[in-house]
């Protein structure tokens, strides 16, 4: 009996002594998973080349819920997908909070006033964010330079120098409060098939080429192109010459803004108030002779578009040219490819781009990029791990896959991007090409940057709007604009 228990202790010892090499080995494998030096176990992920810092625990920061408050559109929308990945990798739960325009600016106004931290992260919109809320957003100086957090994965340098300026600093380059996250552009759309089964019938009525994108495609010609559709071509192919975005909204006073550039107007003349931005304006230039000349050429614009212009905003008009509708329009570089994969088979696979039309000085293409920042009112781990994730999101390898996406992102932030596109997506993407050109110093155009530019803006969006409307005369909403806008100084 004794020789038979002994026998049975050995047994019971040998397995117990398994199974502990076995919860070792196991134990062990989790810790080389979640070692981010491993290279094998991140292979095939968007960590793959991400450089961290030595002996940086990929999961250090698992728990930790980070709320991303940010404008809908599709950079966001593709973002939430790939964030799946960063999730799962490093325990961090990243929760996206896509919203319209104008909840967004509620909620951010909202929570920086209770200084509640509730979104740790920021979409850092530099003309709504940025300029009136830097004090509430994290300097990233501290962030860029500590050895013992991940760091960005391009360089600053990298980043185009007036999108960095315009996203990421305000008033000087003291401070950085923002990472460049996305980089929407104003361009032109037509129709390739309008365009090409008519330009012979137009050539021969009115003597000139009307493609777009050169610098004889003017805004005056643009008006008489949308006129010319409206009365001769067939309205199953199309409705309208063109549309606009005339709305009582952020849209109205964007595309007003490139008609304005274009003819060499702004709003303002102060030094530096275009890029890094000023806390007052001193040089009021809305009474000019160029901004009620533009004012005036805007209502041709829009008189000569679709007629429910006047209540469309970019989302609006994105829809009315993917079912068919119009001919023409301005809006964000972002919506090529779910326009150019319409429902509607004429406008499949018939999706032109190009500069927009120019004014007596230029072609002006606003810059509708913004950055991503972090809440100062978030606690140091959330900060630590709201900066992982920006330093994830704004890699070469992320901003590349939300390009590529099949529903089509944001271009990238980045010039080193570029170089990595490959040449047969470019050639199907001509939006790349054409924002590019857009972001040519001659032909980009950047917004004024105030730090009340909040009210300011909404005064201006009011008068256009109104001048569209009522058919108010150029010079009377000048100088009640004027007015306006110095009563908010």
């Amino acid at each position: 009996m004794k020789k038979t228990f002994i026998v049975l202790m050995l047994i019971i010892v040998v397995l117990i002594g398994m199974l502990f090499t076995q919860r070792q080995k196991m134990l062990g494998n989790i810790d080389e998973f979640i070692k981010p030096n491993v290279v094998v176990n991140l292979e095939g992920t968007s960590f793959e080349n991400f450089k961290f810092p030595e002996n940086f625990d990929i999961r250090k920061y698992e728990g930790i819920t980070l709320n991303f408050i940010v404008e809908n559109n599709l950079n966001a929308n593709i973002l939430s997908l790939e964030s799946e990945e960063f999730t799962k990798l490093t325990g961090i739960n990243i929760k996206i909070r896509p919203t319209d325009y104008d909840t967004f600016i509620q909620k951010i106004n909202l929570d920086f006033i209770s200084k509640a931290g509730d979104y740790q992260l920021i979409y850092s919109d530099p003309y709504q964010t940025l300029n009136r809320f830097h004090e509430d957003l994290e300097p990233l100086n501290n962030y860029t330079h500590n050895s013992e957090l991940p760091t960005l994965q391009v360089s600053l340098d990298d980043f185009f120098e007036n999108q960095l300026k315009v996203c990421s600093y305000f008033n000087s380059s003291d401070q950085l409060y923002a990472i460049p996250f996305d980089s929407t552009t104003m361009i032109m759309y037509y129709r390739e098939d309008v365009f090409r089964d008519f330009k012979d019938d137009f050539f021969e009525d009115k003597g000139y080429d009307w493609t777009p994108g050169g610098p004889d495609f003017t805004w005056e010609r643009y008006i008489e192109i949308a006129k010319w559709i409206d009365t001769y071509v067939p309205n199953e192919i199309v409705e309208y010459g063109s549309g606009q975005m005339a709305q009582a909204h952020n849209s109205v006073f964007c595309e007003f803004s490139n008609v304005l550039a274009s003819n060499g107007g702004d709003y303002f003349r102060d030094e530096g108030i275009n890029t890094y931005g000023l806390k007052a304006f001193n040089k009021l230039d809305v009474m000019s002779d160029t901004f009620i000349k533009s004012l005036e050429q805007y209502k041709k614009i829009v008189a000569a578009a679709a007629p429910d212009s006047v209540n469309w905003n970019w989302e609006d008009a994105a829809d009315a040219f993917s079912k068919g509708k119009i001919a023409m329009m301005v809006n964000w570089d972002e919506n090529y490819a779910t326009l150019n994969n319409s429902s509607n088979f004429r406008v499949r696979g018939n999706v032109g781009t190009a500069i927009l039309p120019y004014g007596d000085v230029k072609s002006a293409n606003i810059y509708g990029g913004s950055g991503i920042g972090i809440n100062k009112y978030a606690s140091k781990e959330e900060k630590e791990a709201a900066w992982f994730f920006i330093s994830w999101a704004t890699s070469k390898e992320m901003q590349l896959r939300i390009l590529t996406e099949p529903t089509g992102g944001a271009l990238p932030t980045i010039k080193s991007a570029y170089k990595a596109i490959d040449p047969e997506f470019r050639a199907s993407h001509p939006q790349i090409d054409t924002v590019l050109r857009a972001w040519q110093p001659e032909n980009i155009y950047l917004r004024p940057k105030l730090e009340n530019f909040y009210y300011i803006e909404q005064a201006i969006i009011d008068s256009l709007h109104t001048m569209i409307l009522d058919n108010l005369d150029p010079k009377d909403v000048a100088l009640d604009l004027y007015k306006k806008i110095l009563s908010k100084r």
